[in-house]
């Protein structure tokens, strides 16, 4: 735990946020570092333990889904740190995305193979739509794995933590990220299959309309998804007919 609290490197002048305390490991580590924590935890007996174990002064609780937690009323320029849960680590990132205006950094830890997908390059399996917008709004790095043997009851795999720093507020221009998950959507639909086979069925004008979209983006339909960079999806983007 100190090696997360370490990246993070929390300020005392900041709001940290930890999502997922649990019986408050990590918690408890922030909290030798700053007077205050948010903590985002749905079940309620563990909320009842933690504002037992720490304060109601010291501990601000938000009983809550963390998909259903607006991160933009925290705060701003938010420290963000959590475990996270294979079953939601995708949709997290993705709600971390949506809110990123409100987040300056964070570090999570997440099965190695998600973490996988986050740090990927294209033309490797592991790229897709989640490598892609998380990537655009948020510079990731993998920081270090931790294996199996450091948690009780043991898993059954790698964990991995990665730091996210927020991207310039162009990395991710909020005017494209509906059409940007659109053509995310729409190219990775098939891996197999080409672009211009993927994205002819959805839009409105057919193999006709894919043409054209994809030569005014600069980007050859004969490609499969996971060989686009993300500045080219981004390009597509531009021109998506919504």
């Amino acid at each position: 735990m100190t090696r997360i609290v370490d990246a993070l490197a929390p300020r005392v002048d900041e709001t940290v946020v930890e999502i997922g305390p649990g019986r408050g490991a990590l918690t408890e580590e922030i909290l030798g570092r700053v007077p205050r924590v948010t903590a985002i935890e749905l079940d309620r007996d563990l909320c009842a333990l933690l504002l037992a174990r720490f304060g109601a002064e010291r501990l601000q609780l938000v009983q809550a889904d963390i998909l259903d937690v607006d991160l933009t009323r925290l705060g701003n320029a938010l420290a963000i740190a959590g475990n996270l849960p294979y079953n939601v680590s995708k949709p997290v990132a993705m709600h971390l995305v949506r809110d990123r205006a409100a987040i300056d950094r964070a570090v999570l830890m997440f099965q190695r193979e998600v973490a996988d997908r986050l740090v990927a390059a294209p033309d490797t399996a592991a790229y897709g739509p989640l490598t892609v917008l998380a990537g655009l709004a948020f510079r990731i790095e993998r920081v270090f794995d931790v294996p199996p043997g450091a948690f009780t009851p043991r898993p059954a795999v790698v964990s991995t933590v990665t730091r996210w720093t927020r991207a310039p507020a162009d990395g991710l221009p909020s005017e494209f990220e509906a059409p940007l998950r659109a053509v995310l959507r729409a190219s990775f639909a098939r891996r197999r299959q080409t672009l211009l086979r993927n994205l002819r069925s959805v839009v409105p004008g057919g193999e006709a309309q894919a043409r054209e979209v994809l030569s005014g983006a600069g980007i050859d339909g004969g490609l499969r998804a996971e060989a686009v960079p993300p500045d080219g999806f981004v390009a597509l983007a531009r021109l998506w007919p919504m």
